[in-house]
């Protein structure tokens, strides 16, 4: 019961950015200007401070690294059939809307369901995911919406397009001040501590207001794919690959943690820039978020408890 009720705050957060949003207390308009905020400068602080704070060993995090990658390519090689079926049933935006629903994560749920459940140990390991996985799954959606989709991008608008995203280059940064041995001033350090500590909560409250309760009465078979997939499928295969590699309890968890995160929003974006079908994106990113925070302590309690 305490780890359901762990994930409480998470959900009151989320709540009440839903509900600042369709209040207008905080217009639409506004929303933007906060998510960009708290994708450019919030949650990058966040990173660097972690990754420049901790142990990075293989030794330490070779087998969650080694979990991370596996997980994402089953997922990914089981989104990729679905192009197997008629194209009359699954046309090529329905596909490329699925892969990516099925392959991106929501990097703030599942940063602040990490240090809600393992406190700094499991930002630690998100923070990981985040510099191994945000590249790759970036340049593979890119890839996938370039190869079924009516845009083209080539290699060069492919590298650069990861290359500006803000949690790769702090995820970068943060690594370089690591592997140099670079001491940040202690005013730096506070500083980013100051601006982290609102990143987490700003990025639910950002969740929040894009949540449409009104999607949640739409379904069809298309749908029901890319929830499987994400977050029910997902993190019982890092589980099970975690068993396999012998990953401690708290390793699983961090790593199910990014697995059972809804779809990154940003893919919604993506979708309607490169073809792909937006609508059923948000319908998808709508359901993910409400069933991820009905599992995430299940997954809590099955592993901690």
């Amino acid at each position: 019961m305490s780890l359901a009720l762990s994930v409480l705050p998470l959900i009151l957060i989320i709540a009440l950015g839903y509900l600042l949003a369709k209040s207008g207390v905080l217009p639409k308009a506004d929303w933007k200007g906060i998510e960009t905020l708290s994708f450019r400068v919030l949650i990058p602080a966040v990173l660097i401070l972690t990754l420049s704070r901790t142990d990075l060993s293989f030794a330490l995090y070779g087998g969650v690294m080694q979990g991370f990658l596996l997980t994402w390519a089953v997922i990914a090689i089981l989104a990729l059939m679905l192009r197997l079926l008629p194209r009359a049933r699954l046309a090529n935006p329905g596909f490329t809307t699925i892969f990516q629903a099925g392959t991106r994560w929501n990097a703030f749920v599942a940063l602040a369901a990490a240090e809600q459940f393992l406190g700094a140990s499991g930002l630690g390991v998100i923070a990981i995911a985040i510099a191994l996985l945000i590249p790759t799954i970036n340049v593979t959606c890119i890839i996938v919406l370039t190869a079924f989709g009516p845009q083209s991008a080539n290699a060069g608008q492919v590298i650069k397009t990861v290359a500006k995203n803000p949690l790769v280059q702090a995820c970068a940064a943060g690594l370089v001040i690591y592997f140099s041995g670079i001491t940040l001033p202690i005013p730096v350090i506070e500083a980013l501590d100051m601006v982290g500590r609102g990143a987490l909560a700003v990025g639910l409250l950002a969740v929040g207001a894009g949540v449409s309760l009104r999607r949640l009465g739409r379904w069809d078979w298309r749908l029901g794919t890319a929830v499987l997939l994400r977050p029910l499928l997902a993190p019982a295969v890092f589980a099970a690959i975690a068993a396999t590699l012998g990953l401690s309890p708290e390793q699983t968890l961090a790593g199910v943690l990014v697995f059972a995160a809804p779809a990154a929003s940003n893919g919604y974006i993506v979708a309607k820039q490169m073809g792909g079908d937006a609508d059923l994106y948000a319908d998808v990113l709508t359901w993910q978020t409400v069933l991820s925070l009905a599992v995430l302590p299940l997954w809590a309690g099955y592993l901690l408890g």
